[in-house]
């Protein structure tokens, strides 16, 4: 058993065993390393995550972070180095808090009951607002934010407990193209400065495409993880996602056309 990384075996996803989502996903995520999971809606992408942070329950399979078995939602030690973006209709729009206070609230899972915050906690806080340039909008209630000022707070709120992996679910959903390539930079920089590990949910392969490094596909009940230059192929994303798909290549890197399928 490796003592890094995390470690999924067989793993099947989903809400109904007769009908899971994602069947018998085995692979390997290391250190360090910049995966995407896409797909058709539905396919079960953001359950994937949810499964691998112990939020939702697995329905068969098992997963191990650092060597430890933590395929139970319930306590394990080794889930205290994976942080969740969930996507921002989690929060809400009128929610009376700074944007400082978002931050640090990401140190409170951590906290034990009634234990205060201390000095410590709120220069941890600040040097995550001040390393994604974001120090200026302590102050600033979080719901008087831009789109994109929030994804990233959110992502600073997640960075504040120290984690190894960071798990994004569609963080660039809703918000204009130049805060999206914005935000996409800042967790490129993660990976490759700071050596977090990033597994992202996206629904943009254009998009994302000059960043990554693996990608998890999933749609219609099938699978495929590896390399992107190796797995993806039009024959491939054409049968998971259940239509035509074309690739172009151009000097600037592939392009993906997703379509209707025709019979």
């Amino acid at each position: 058993m490796k003592n890094h990384g995390i470690e999924l075996k067989n793993l099947t996803v989903g809400y109904n065993i007769k009908k899971p989502l994602i069947k018998g996903l085995s692979l390997f995520m290391d250190e360090g390393e910049f995966w995407v999971v896409v797909g058709p809606n539905g396919a079960g992408k953001s359950t994937l995550l949810k499964t691998i942070l112990g939020i939702v329950p697995p329905l068969d399979g098992e997963i191990y972070i650092h060597g430890v078995n933590c395929t139970d939602t319930g306590y394990c030690e080794e889930k205290r180095f994976l942080s969740y973006v969930p996507q921002m209709e989690s929060y809400s729009k009128i929610f009376p808090a700074t944007a400082f206070d978002i931050v640090i609230s990401g140190l409170f899972p951590r906290k034990g009951h009634f234990e205060p915050v201390t000095k410590k906690d709120k220069e941890l806080a600040l040097h995550w607002l001040r390393t994604l340039e974001l120090d200026h909008l302590a102050d600033k209630p979080f719901s008087k934010l831009s789109g994109g000022q929030q994804r990233k707070i959110l992502i600073a709120r997640a960075l504040v407990g120290n984690p190894h992996y960071l798990f994004l679910d569609e963080p660039t959903t809703g918000v204009d193209i130049k805060s999206s390539r914005k935000i996409l930079n800042i967790i490129a920089s993660l990976n490759k400065n700071k050596k977090f590990g990033i597994l992202m949910v996206t629904h943009d392969l254009n998009f994302v495409w000059p960043y990554i490094e693996k990608v998890i596909i999933v749609g219609n009940g099938k699978f495929v993880a590896g390399k992107k230059e190796e797995i993806i192929n039009e024959r491939v994303l054409s049968e998971i996602y259940g239509v035509n798909v074309k690739i172009i290549e151009t000097p600037g890197g592939p392009i993906f056309l997703i379509g209707d399928k025709h019979y």
